[in-house]
């Protein structure tokens, strides 16, 4: 996951009981030009009562004092708002669930302070930041390939991406960007987007990483 190379600025909130840590979270992305942590919640239910602007992007803790950040995702993540898991919670349950449940990204919080600014920045940009340790969890929930096309609908699934579609998917898995699957392609980034649009529509899901899920259970990305 390479740092920013250059600077958006973002609306970004964090849903965190430990002020502390919110407070070196704070710190640590306001070094970035046009970053702004604007909004804070420690619970369920502050996090509930929405900003009055709209946020960017969103970190949420899922160990909270009135139950689990899993709960907050729907509030957020059909807004536009890119919710990236920041949590010490890395187990396969936990991490499934966040990425059916539409998170974007997944950061464990002994990730480093690049770490962060790289998913931030990444998830900005449309790419589907995970941790190697995360990653692992998805690649051991594979299904096998023969039991997706048996439930799948002619024209639809996994198998009736075209090759282009598949690279495109696939630059997605690793977690580039439109602009870096573009230049990787050697395609415009508008096609690329086109493409993305098929994919969703073929895999009947909303976010990349739930495309990035689908090309998991399907088998091709292994360990």
């Amino acid at each position: 996951m390479n740092p920013p190379t250059r600077f958006t600025s973002l609306r970004i909130g964090m849903v965190e009981d430990k002020p502390l840590l919110r407070v070196g979270v704070r710190r640590t992305l306001e070094e970035i030009p046009g970053w702004h942590l604007c909004y804070e919640a420690d619970s369920i239910a502050a996090a509930r009562m929405k900003p009055s602007e709209p946020l960017d992007v969103l970190l949420l803790d899922l160990g909270l004092p009135d139950g689990s950040g899993l709960d907050v995702i729907s509030d957020y993540a059909p807004t536009g708002c890119r919710v990236i898991i920041f949590s010490v919670l890395g187990d396969e349950t936990n991490v499934i669930s966040a990425i059916e449940r539409g998170a974007s990204g997944y950061l464990l919080k002994d990730a480093s302070p690049e770490e962060m600014r790289a998913a931030i920045h990444d998830v900005a940009q449309g790419g589907a930041p995970l941790t190697p340790a995360v990653a692992a969890h998805l690649l051991r929930r594979m299904r096998k390939p023969e039991a997706n096309a048996a439930t799948e609908l002619p024209g639809s699934g996994i198998h009736s991406l075209t090759p282009r579609e598949r690279d495109v998917l696939m630059a997605l898995a690793r977690g580039y960007s439109y602009d870096e699957t573009a230049h990787l392609l050697e395609i415009s980034k508008h096609t690329v987007g086109h493409h993305v649009k098929q994919i969703y529509g073929k895999l009947a899901v909303n976010s990349r990483s739930q495309a990035v899920f689908e090309a998991v259970q399907a088998g091709w990305l292994r360990s």
